[in-house]
């Protein structure tokens, strides 16, 4: 094995350590491995007093500038309200919410109705989690324009 080369997939790993390079100051927009909901577990250090971004999938395909405009200094989560389990969502999350201390979460999803789910899932997983959250809810056009940005 080469020194400083992951085989496999890594799991929940900020990008320095996967680059060998933990104090490097480099402008990695996205500062942690995994992303995609389903594919973390529970114990998720880079979480720790974050700001946390729940995106839904077509989310950063969608807003032109998504990097600077919703990732600058927040963890990113992706997954998608539609095609994934709700239930394992709500559990994932009240499990998250339950041991890790968030200082904030944003929901980022589409206008379509089906991506609503992704809202519900994180105000029920804050409500289970006894825990005092707060949550904000962006709303993307299928244009990729700002429809609405709320506290929920």
């Amino acid at each position: 094995m080469k020194p400083n080369i992951i085989e496999g997939c890594p799991s929940c790993s900020s990008i320095g350590e996967l680059a060998g390079k933990s104090e490097e100051k480099k402008d990695y927009r996205l500062a942690h491995w995994p992303i995609q909901i389903k594919l973390m577990g529970t114990v998720i250090p880079f979480l720790d007093n974050a700001d946390l971004l729940v995106a839904a999938d077509c989310t950063a395909f969608t807003v032109q500038d998504f990097h600077e405009r919703f990732l600058k200094d927040r963890k990113l989560l992706i997954g998608c309200p539609k095609l994934d389990n709700a239930q394992l969502y709500v559990e994932k999350f009240t499990e998250i919410f339950s041991n890790i201390p968030i200082k904030s979460v944003t929901c980022l999803r589409m206008e379509v109705p089906c991506c609503s789910g992704m809202t519900a899932v994180l105000k029920e997983a804050i409500k289970l989690s006894g825990k005092d959250i707060p949550l904000d809810e962006t709303i993307i056009g299928v244009k990729g324009n700002v429809l609405s940005e709320m506290g929920v």
